[in-house]
This record gives C-alpha cells, sequence and structure tokens, in this order.
C-alpha cells in the first residue's frame, strides 16, 4: 500500500484514514515491511517520488546501454 498527500500537514490525516480501513476489515501488516514519511522509494522496480511514478534508472542501464544491431537481413 501506498499512501501520498499533497500536502505534510494531511499526510497524518491519511494515515489515519488508511489504519481505520486496515482495522475495519482485519487486515495485517508487517511491520518489517513498512517505511513511513520518504519523499521517494522504489516499490515493485518502479521509483515512486513527488512526481510520480517513474522508471528506476538503475534496470534502464541496459536497455539504454545496448547497440543497434550492424546486420540487417533483408530476405
Amino acid at each position: 500500500m501506498v499512501v501520498t498527500s499533497e500536502r505534510k500537514d494531511q499526510y497524518i490525516v491519511d494515515l489515519e484514514e488508511l489504519f481505520t480501513m486496515i482495522a475495519k476489515y482485519n487486515l495485517k501488516l508487517n511491520p518489517d515491511k513498512c517505511v513511513f514519511g520518504v519523499e521517494a522509494g522504489n516499490l515493485l522496480c518502479f521509483l515512486l517520488t513527488e512526481r510520480g511514478i517513474e522508471a528506476n534508472p538503475d534496470k534502464c542501464v541496459t536497455i539504454i546501454g545496448m547497440r543497434s544491431s550492424t546486420n540487417v537481413d533483408v530476405s
């Protein structure tokens, strides 16, 4: 789960709403996997930043570094 807020003062309110819903449906969170108050982070090989969801540059290095094919078979 990812909780985002447009303003920092709204963040606590949004977290309270999330925890209310978690309790309502008797869901559990793994505290070892919880991180709070970060401005950016990795989720499923993507970067979550204040700008939105972005491709992770570490995962793009291989594709960016690929050379173009020099042999073209025109059959």
